[in-house]
């Protein structure tokens, strides 16, 4: 069995308004994430936004490629995770989910859905509510018609099979606080509505365990299970699109408020590395100084692709640089022509 790993190590350049803010002073003051290493402070852009852009993506790959995921899946719901494993319970014909049936549903629901698959999941199960005034009136529906009932299953939960870590900036970037108004007052219009940019560079890094697509977590704990939940072709196109899907991140970035879902993007470099015997490393397009005299203790890490591209053997292990979008999107394509191509042997 091929351990398939892949890494992304990138640095954008990233000119926006609110790609991440997060946090409030008053009615109607926007503050971004702030990181502070040592005594500095730099501007910072959360790793659950970009895995969420990028489960965005792999749904649209999804309905595209004809992928299988459950309806509340593709809407991404907070809840998905329980309410796909009682829906696949359902499905197997068991009305109530107990741990008698819990980890053939678990199976069950893998098998039906890339979303929960590769965005991992946590059921801590509980009783749904069913009196009046319930908030998600059309979910209570879609449960009472898909769904077994909930009776003593424990809880279980599956990690993602990528990972993300949060974009920070090679500058130091002073606060910034955005202020909205709801009206203009063309006597005041500078207190009253005013919008600030901030712009850096940016580096990041995105590993996936391609390998674990399409596993069952509790595949031990079934009679006469393989760990594979799906067939192998299903495996490789789910990989195809998660791939896909990152790529297509980094090639055009989008936050989290609608004022930054289209950042202007200066900068797009990186560096791929594809794995098939064990955990695809990466190095780090930044380096860390906490000690001595700079007035930065983030830097940029200038020798981060070539200590990369050395990695590469072509047994086991390729990499790929890119220096634009076009470079990106075409050894990007190369990866996966990669993956496909070492899969198939």
């Amino acid at each position: 069995m091929n351990l398939w790993s892949i890494t992304f190590a990138f640095r954008l350049g990233l000119a926006f308004h609110a790609l991440n803010n997060e946090g409030t002073d008053g009615s109607n003051l926007m503050q971004p994430r702030r990181i502070d290493v040592g005594a500095i402070t730099y501007d910072g852009v959360s790793g659950e936004i970009i895995r969420h852009q990028i489960l965005e993506n792999f749904v649209q790959a999804c309905r595209r490629d004809r992928i299988s995921s459950l309806p509340l899946s593709e809407g991404l719901h907070p809840d998905r995770g329980p309410i796909g494993i009682r829906a696949a319970a359902r499905m197997l014909g068991k009305h109530e989910l107990t741990n008698e049936n819990l980890f053939p549903s678990v199976r069950r629901a893998i098998e039906l859905c890339a979303v929960l698959d590769v965005g991992g999941y946590l059921a801590a199960w509980k009783e749904q509510d069913a009196g009046p005034g319930k908030k998600y009136v059309a979910e209570q529906a879609y449960l009472d018609r898909e769904c077994a009932s909930y009776k003593d299953a424990d809880t279980v939960k599956r990690d993602s099979c990528f990972d993300v870590g949060w974009l920070i900036s090679e500058e130091p970037q002073a606060l910034t606080v955005t202020q909205h108004s709801a009206y203009r007052n063309t006597f005041a219009m500078n207190s009253r509505y005013a919008q600030t940019m901030r712009s850096n560079v940016y580096g990041g890094v995105i590993r996936a365990d391609l390998h674990r697509i399409g596993t069952d977590d509790y595949w031990y704990l079934q009679e006469h299970q393989d760990r594979l939940a799906i067939t192998p072709d299903e495996q490789i196109r789910r990989q195809i699109a998660l791939v896909g899907s990152i790529i297509n991140f980094i090639a055009a970035p989008t936050g989290a408020k609608v004022a930054g879902w289209a950042p202007h993007v200066f900068l797009t470099e990186g560096v791929i590395l594809l794995m098939s015997s064990r955990t695809a490393p990466f190095i780090s397009p930044i380096t860390v100084n906490l000690g001595g005299q700079s007035d930065k203790t983030i830097q940029q890490n200038s020798g981060y692709i070539d200590a990369t591209l050395k990695l590469a053997n072509q047994q086991d292990a390729w990499a790929w640089s890119f220096t634009d979008t076009s470079t990106l999107l075409v050894n990007g394509d190369a990866a996966i022509k990669q993956l496909i191509d070492g899969s198939a042997k």
